[in-house]
């Protein structure tokens, strides 16, 4: 179903090479799963076949490097189907940028699960997401997909657990990684109006302006990033905001001292709805800004471009109440909740300066 709607969406007028590749993917993975005897239509419901004829010990679990897009593109179905927004050019971005450090986890040889992570520096890593298919949770695959990353990957350096974590996954975290909450997000939702905006609030001229995160030197970009992220990630930013249809706008200062630097800058991205109804939304992030009144004016910029009736999603951490009070504004609908983690303290994220989180 999901392969039809990427066909649908991405076959349009105008669509980018990247796009009909990732359409291609999709097709060939569907054609080796049927070819194999397995519907891609039932994958989510797959059957659970431990316990029903054979027992936990007889099962073979094997976790491998993803080797082709369309195996991240499975672990972006599995993600729409839990409602986690995934972008939808995100399985071809996150393979060009490292595939090595995407791992599927199979059972019998059919895929049950996966996990991607993203190397910051030498002593950094960002785990993006883990899941496992809903038939084989509550059987411990979750933590043994964890500790057969954790000994390569993770040892010796400074894990972020990111990711929609709920408090089942907030507590395994705490178990297998040892990871500590550093503070509480919120996912909250609105609805586009198709409505402008101007950089003026009571009269009053902003002293930025907004320009295509395109025409920003990237060098710039970047050092700003990492004074808000805490971490160097300039390969994840290049693949991030090249992304076909990723809008991406960048705050300029006027003022006479700082003329030409950054002070903000914001992204939003065509992400999917959900696996059953195959319909896109947005979802805005990362919104990083010096001052409220940055995150608010680049905020309202963004939203600016969803169309009229479509759903757009934000993830704010708590402690931003400049953030939050944008949600309150914009009277945004509470979606969930997801906790910010990690293993060695945070690394310096200023999260004052993060008025939306984004896909890592």
């Amino acid at each position: 179903m999901l392969g039809k709607f990427l066909t649908d969406i991405l076959g349009k007028k105008g669509v980018c090479r990247i796009g009909r590749k990732l359409t291609n993917w999709l097709d060939i993975y569907g054609s080796q799963m049927r070819s194999a005897g397995i519907s891609t239509a039932s994958f989510h419901q797959q059957p659970d076949t431990a316990g029903q004829g054979g027992s936990f010990r007889h099962q073979r679990f094997h976790v491998r490097q993803m080797v082709s897009p369309s195996e991240v593109a499975l672990m972006v179905e599995w993600m729409a189907a839990e409602g986690w927004h995934p972008g939808v050019y995100d399985a071809v971005s996150r393979f060009r940028q490292d595939p090595t450090t995407l791992r599927l986890a199979e059972l019998d040889g059919v895929p049950i699960g996966a996990i991607s992570y993203l190397n910051y520096g030498e002593r950094v890593v960002f785990g993006e997401e883990v899941i496992v298919k809903p038939a084989f949770r509550g059987k411990a695959y979750l933590q043994r997909l964890l500790r057969e990353v954790w000994p390569a990957v993770f040892t010796n350096k400074n894990v972020l657990a990111g990711g929609d974590i709920n408090l089942r996954i907030q507590r395994m975290y705490e178990r297998v990684l040892g990871a500590k909450v550093e503070w509480y997000n919120s996912k909250f939702r609105g609805v586009g109006t198709g409505s402008a905006i101007s950089q003026r609030r009571n009269g009053t001229n902003y002293p930025f302006k907004f320009v295509s995160i395109e025409k920003v030197e990237f060098e710039l970009l970047c050092t700003f990033d990492e004074k808000v992220f805490g971490a160097p990630r300039a390969e994840f930013l290049r693949h991030f905001i090249s992304q076909p249809e990723m809008v991406g706008l960048a705050a300029v200062s006027l003022d006479d001292a700082r003329g030409g630097v950054i002070v903000g800058y914001g992204c939003i991205r065509p992400c999917l709805e959900s696996y059953s109804n195959v319909s896109l939304s947005r979802y805005i992030g990362p919104l990083f800004a010096e001052s409220a009144e940055v995150g608010s004016q680049l905020f309202a910029a963004l939203v600016a471009t969803v169309p009229k009736g479509m759903p757009y999603y934000v993830k704010i951490p708590e402690p931003n109440q400049s953030g939050m009070q944008i949600a309150m504004e914009y009277d945004l609908e509470l979606d969930m909740h997801s906790v910010q983690m990690f293993t060695k303290g945070n690394w310096g994220m200023q999260c004052g300066m993060i008025h939306a989180l984004g896909y890592y």
